[in-house]
């Protein structure tokens, strides 16, 4: 009996030993495989991108924005601010403009300098276009001269940007890459323009793309350190839909380089939209010219531009860019016969920024013969297939 009840007891202890040693293997395997999957499946990020084109402060647009001794530039954008959320994760901007502040006086072209209210337009986020990546290389930054320049950068920099590049106070500020994360997404972004209109330039002042050393020492830079690269080109032949030779050679050395974004600006019309590969297996979007947002030309393809824009996904360490679309706007304005034969600029009056769909009747009075859906089919054969026009 006493036989019996020991061997039960050592039953019992070995059955409960097993039982334990059971319910901790199934733990840890079950551990085992949650590691397992949360290793295993990347972790995906997506990050929006939307990008507008130049934006010239010419002194009709700076007269209608006057409001006693300030100014107000949101009115412009009230229209096209629902074309896309105000809270997108990165909003490029061309303020093609110096704005150097109370100091210096306020002029149009062809030597701008636009008032401190026009970037803080740009920038606001709350009434404006809430641009938080800056192109200051354009042929224009330097319209003024060095001290000008500087002082744009500087106030730029108050208004506390994502990144902003292109336009330099130093030369340690030239060889420097502009970055910023959003959403776990390193980026790089870096800015080049053809030429100064003003030839007295520093030798650091203004990033060009003709300097193919400066050009190949930030791409390479960024391309290393980062997980996107956006380069921004003010770049082409004014007032031309296809892009020219140095362009091409420009984009392509751009792609060899390892760029994922190029953003281009200048022509002040809309340019085709290009897929580039490259060594690496990845691939280049060339947006070649998004064209004219905020001015006051006076062709049709000048006044018509709009809102580029393009999803950026991370998953793991592969980057990918999908979803081109383009949202086109229309610029109109009033002007009197008598006003127009006598090429008086300034008498252009009740300018508009807004939607292309909503643009009929303005455009029909502008430019007789032509209509919304002749300038949709416009935007959509000169940006080409890949881009999605809405």
């Amino acid at each position: 009996m006493r036989l019996k009840l020991i061997g039960g007891i050592i039953l019992i202890i070995t059955g409960g030993m097993l039982l334990w040693a059971g319910i901790h293997w199934y733990s840890d395997q079950n551990h085992s495989l949650q590691s397992s999957a949360r290793t295993t499946l990347p972790k995906t990020e997506k990050i929006h991108l939307v990008a507008m084109g130049d934006m010239l402060a010419h002194d009709s647009v700076v007269a209608q924005a006057k409001q006693g001794e300030s100014y107000n530039f949101t009115p412009y954008f009230s229209q096209v601010r629902s074309l896309y959320n105000q809270s997108n994760d990165v909003v490029f901007c061309n303020p093609e403009t110096l704005a150097t502040g109370p100091k210096y006086p306020i002029s149009g072209y062809p030597a701008f300098n636009a008032p401190l209210e026009f970037i803080q337009a740009l920038r606001s986020p709350t009434n404006g276009l809430g641009c938080n990546v800056i192109n200051l290389a354009t042929n224009h930054i330097n319209d003024k001269g060095q001290d000008q320049l500087a002082a744009t950068v500087a106030n730029w920099e108050t208004l506390k940007p994502l990144a902003f590049s292109g336009a330099n106070r130093s030369i340690n500020e030239q060889n420097k890459v502009a970055y910023f994360t959003k959403n776990d997404v390193k980026f790089a972004f870096i800015a080049f323009a053809d030429y100064s209109n003003n030839p007295e330039l520093s030798s650091f002042g203004l990033n060009n793309y003709h300097d193919t050393a400066l050009v190949t020492h930030l791409v390479q830079q960024a391309r290393t350190t980062s997980d996107i690269v956006i380069v921004s080109m003010h770049w082409g032949t004014e007032n031309t839909i296809q892009p020219n030779p140095d362009q091409v050679a420009a984009s392509q050395l751009l792609a060899s380089l390892g760029t994922d974004i190029v953003i281009g600006t200048g022509p002040h019309v809309l340019q085709p939209v290009v897929q580039l590969p490259r060594s690496d297996g990845g691939q280049t979007i060339v947006w070649y010219s998004i064209g004219n947002f905020l001015s006051s030309q006076l062709e049709a393809n000048q006044l018509t531009g709009g809102i580029a824009a393009m999803d950026i996904t991370k998953e793991g360490k592969k980057v990918s860019l999908r979803n081109l679309q383009f949202f086109p706007t229309f610029m109109s304005y009033q002007w009197p016969e008598a006003d127009k034969k006598s090429d008086n600029l300034l008498a252009r009056h009740s300018l508009q920024l807004q939607p292309l769909a909503k643009a009929g009747q303005p455009i029909e009075s502008m430019f007789p013969g032509l209509s919304v859906a002749e300038r949709k089919q416009f935007v959509q054969q000169t940006l080409g297939p890949l881009v999605t026009v809405k």
